[in-house]
């Protein structure tokens, strides 16, 4: 799936040909940007295990944006149920998507891409047959939190660690 926004941004659904080097690079320099982890910290390791989580097959995507064929943002749907964290009020796993590494590059934030990149990650939700979504972020990041709120997501759990990590979750209708 390959959505054109204004003609030299698009979404692109990775594949196994998809180029992953420029994505690890982006992905890395969030992680290092929003929560100042080295830039070879494990938890990097598992997060860029991009083949391994995402696909259609699974009811599972990752999608990338691109402006200008730079990577700009990210953003990926799965199944809740292959988490090994979930929130306690998820009862029907198998219904739930979980959404995750939804990134947008610093330098353009406020241009809508967040936007068109969740556009598209309820779109695949909901023909991955998914009833509800979910995700987890961290009060620390305002302008995440508040992204996700307007958009119908509201906070279910405060989990109170260290990481100021809270769950939000959204019926689809």
């Amino acid at each position: 799936m390959g959505a054109d926004l204004e003609g030299m941004v698009r979404i692109e659904l990775i594949t196994p040909d998809t180029e992953r080097e420029p994505i690890y690079q982006f992905l890395v320099e969030q992680m290092h940007v929003h929560y100042r982890r080295p830039l070879d910290s494990d938890h990097n390791k598992y997060f860029l295990q991009l083949a391994e989580h995402y696909s259609p097959d699974k009811r599972s995507s990752f999608y990338v944006l691109y402006e200008n064929d730079e990577v700009m943002g990210t953003g990926c749907i799965s199944p809740l149920e292959a988490h090994h964290r979930r929130p306690l009020h998820c009862k029907d796993a198998s219904l739930w998507g979980y959404i995750s590494r939804v990134y947008i590059s610093p330098k353009s934030q406020s241009s809508g891409y967040g936007r068109q990149i969740y556009k598209v990650l309820e779109t695949t939700a909901k023909e991955f047959g998914y009833t509800h979504l979910c995700l987890n972020t961290h009060k620390f990041l305002t302008k995440g939190c508040a992204f996700w709120k307007r958009h119908g997501y509201i906070e279910f759990q405060d989990m109170g660690d260290e990481w100021e990590t809270i769950w939000l979750s959204k019926e689809l209708v």
